[in-house]
């Protein structure tokens, strides 16, 4: 398609995460006075939490799509395409965010961030899917590499379950939500890996 065009598909995508990574600790409001207890402290230890479970999950989507691309070798417009939505909607991680660190006790705003998570994840577990149809197409694979390719799909599927456990989560108590997903399948899956 275009020279190098592998290479700048990777570049764009690692200076969208790195935006993106950069933008969350910037929504972190520091809090007004010196009382421990007070709202504003509260709030201020919230969004530190919201922003761990936020960093772990962008920088683990970053982890996956790197793994996920390094097999392709030949970049064509319709991953180009399906790579643009795929950071679409890994972009708006700091606005929820924002979002939830405004009011972490809202039920409404965590089950939008619970939705985002689970519509996000229904995107990744179907691009996970469309690249593994792609490759099998173009290239002979080992026992090992499709065993890894299925575990690797089943993984993502299952952060699927998490978003719907996310958004139930936060009908019931708001600040399940970020707990939930900060223990994604996807971050289990890279520690267990390494």
């Amino acid at each position: 398609m275009f020279k190098n065009s592998r290479e700048r598909f990777m570049a764009f995508s690692d200076g969208v995460f790195a935006v993106i990574l950069t933008v969350l600790v910037l929504e972190i409001r520091l809090p007004k006075g010196d009382q421990l207890l007070s709202t504003s402290w509260l709030t201020f230890a919230y969004a530190i939490l919201i922003y761990i479970a936020g960093f772990s999950l962008v920088s683990t989507y970053w982890f996956f799509h790197q793994k996920l691309f390094s097999h392709v070798q030949h970049i064509n417009g319709k991953l180009i395409v399906l790579n643009f939505y795929f950071l679409f909607f890994i972009s708006l991680m700091p606005v929820l965010t924002q979002l939830i660190a405004m009011d972490p006790l809202s039920k409404f705003r965590s089950f939008i961030y619970g939705l985002v998570y689970f519509i996000f994840n229904i995107y990744l577990w179907w691009l996970f899917q469309v690249v593994d149809r792609m490759l099998r197409q173009t290239q002979t694979w080992s026992d090992a590499a499709l065993t890894e390719t299925n575990r690797q799909i089943k993984v993502v599927r299952n952060t699927v379950i998490v978003g719907v456990i996310a958004c139930f989560s936060a009908l019931i108590w708001a600040p399940l939500t970020p707990l939930i997903l900060a223990l994604s399948p996807l971050i289990r899956d890279l520690v267990k890996a390494h």
